[in-house]
Formats: structure tokens, sequence, C-alpha cells
């Protein structure tokens, strides 16, 4: 088993004008190198547990604990963190805010020069160093934060919906970038499911500030397919073990199928249909994750 980045236990914050705790009795371990995205609808408490790990709230109740016990400034354990929002930056420069942060972490001269050159070069933000960030683009902008968060190449890095606001160039150009990092620890919030899939091994799901399920992404092998095919694909598809189908219906001549199958069963599938003469047009998927948070909150509501 991997070393303890940070471990947190039963922590609650409640804000003194809300009935409801913005976070309550939250327990979480993190190991060196995982991957983990906290899931929830807006106001279920992610940036609230955000601002507790960066030390900008205390916690009424519970702690966070860094790999040495001690507090993660003490410790030169502090994390990286990418905001979802940034303000108050449109008259600085990459390089100037590179400086600065770099400063902040107690990194020398020297090593912010070297440290700044790379993270540019490594953003693609290597001729722009010099430029006012007031002409950049969200993508760009969202690039020389994520450099910001990096510049002391912390062990954990905290990404706030880091595709927030992006069109999909920028989407495109961010998710490359974090594909790339190498292997720190990362807590990952949002409510856009597909960004945990292709980032996260393991999810945690956030409703009204407490933990309602989590899924550990390497274990879940099925997925949800829409198949469009020829009339009678619904038949040949029941004949076909290990296809579970959940909806259909006919257009015209043609049948589409919900069904539920793991990636591998897919090939069976459409090698059995072929085999029966039944053309399939268009092949749809989604991932099973989506129904899991679906099923985990409205349980959870049921409860409350």
């Amino acid at each position: 088993m991997s070393k303890v980045i940070l471990r947190i236990e039963h922590l609650t914050k409640r804000y003194p004008d809300q009935s409801q705790p913005a976070l309550e009795d939250f327990s979480l371990t993190l190991y060196a190198g995982e991957r983990v995205g906290v899931i929830g609808a807006n106001g279920s408490g992610k940036t609230t547990l955000f601002r507790l790990i960066m030390n900008l709230l205390l916690p009424d109740n519970g702690s966070i604990q860094w790999e040495s016990g001690e507090a993660a400034e003490e410790d030169g354990l502090y994390p990286g963190y990418l905001p979802e929002h940034s303000t108050g930056l449109d008259n600085f420069t990459p390089l100037e805010l590179l400086e600065l942060a770099g400063g902040m972490m107690g990194l020398t001269r020297e090593q912010i020069r070297t440290r700044s050159t790379e993270l540019l070069e490594w953003a693609g933000l290597a001729s722009h160093g010099e430029e006012l960030l007031g002409g950049f683009s969200k993508g760009m902008r969202q690039r020389v934060l994520l450099a910001l968060a990096l510049i002391h190449r912390p062990q954990l890095l905290l990404l706030d919906e880091p595709m927030s606001g992006l069109d999909p160039q920028g989407q495109q150009e961010l998710r490359r970038l974090l594909q790339s990092l190498p292997h720190q620890a990362l807590l990952l919030a949002t409510h856009r499911l597909e960004v945990v899939e292709w980032l996260c091994d393991r999810v945690v799901i956030l409703h009204q500030g407490r933990i309602v399920g989590e899924v550990n992404l390497g274990k879940v092998t099925q997925q949800i397919f829409f198949l469009e095919g020829d009339a009678g694909v619904r038949e040949a598809l029941k004949k076909i073990p290990g296809v579970e189908i959940r909806n259909s219906h006919t257009r015209g001549k043609r049948e589409k199928v919900e069904l539920l199958a793991s990636g591998t069963d897919l090939e069976t599938i459409l090698r059995q249909l072929k085999q029966r003469r039944l053309s399939v047009h268009r092949v749809q998927t989604r991932s099973i994750l989506e129904e899991l948070y679906r099923q985990y909150v409205e349980e959870n509501s049921v409860h409350h």
C-alpha cells in the first residue's frame, strides 16, 4: 500500500446563516499518487472541503492530517490549488505571478526562474510569459493557474471545477496537460462525471454535505450502450448471454435498444448480430457512473 498523503477524519463545517452543515462527518484517506474525484451538485460541499484543506476555513469538528501529522505549510506539503474562479490578475503577467507564487513557497530566485521556464513551456505559454493576463482567453488563464499550482512541485494537487467556462478547445488543452502530470496525488472536485472518469481512480459522491457513496473506477466494467440497428435487433440481443436490455423502441424500420454490458461483451454482441445478418447503424456509450451517482443520491434523499 502506498504511503498516506492526507488523512481527513469526521470533518464538519457549518456556516452561521445555514441550518444544514455545508460539510458533515467527511472522512477520506488519500494515498501517494492516487487520484480521487469528489462529485456532487452545486452546494454539495465540494468547495467548502477544499477551503478547509487549504486552511482558508477552520472546521467545527474533525481533523485534517498530513503525512507528517503536521499542518501542510509546516511540512512543505502545501498543496497546489487550481480554483474555479480567479479575479484581480488582469494586470499581471504569467512570469510575475510565477515569481510571486514561487517566493511564497520559499523557492530561491534561481529555482523560480528555472521552474517558470519549465512550466510555461509545458503549458504552451512560453511566448506569452510577459503578456498581461487581461488579454488571455479563459483556457490560457486556466493553464497559467495550473502552472502556479505546480510551481513548488506539490505532492497533492487540488482541482476545483477545472473545466468550468472553457470552450471545447480550452477543455482539450487542459485535459492534455492534466493527463501529462507526474504521479502526484490529486483531488478533483466537479459535477462533470466525464472529467472524473478519464482522470481519477476513485470517486467519492457528496450530497448535501455528506458522503453518500464511493466508487472504485478500476472495478467498474459495465457501461450503458445505445445501439441502433435493423428491426429484430432487440430479439437477437435477448438471446446473447451477459446482456441486460434496459429499454427499447422502434423508429421506422430501425430499433433503438439501451443495454447494459461490458466493453468486451460489446465485441461479442456486434459479431453475433453480424452473423444474424442484422446491421448496426450506430453505437453510443454512457458511463454507468452517472447511473451509480443518481442511485446513491436518490437513496440518500429518501432516507432524509
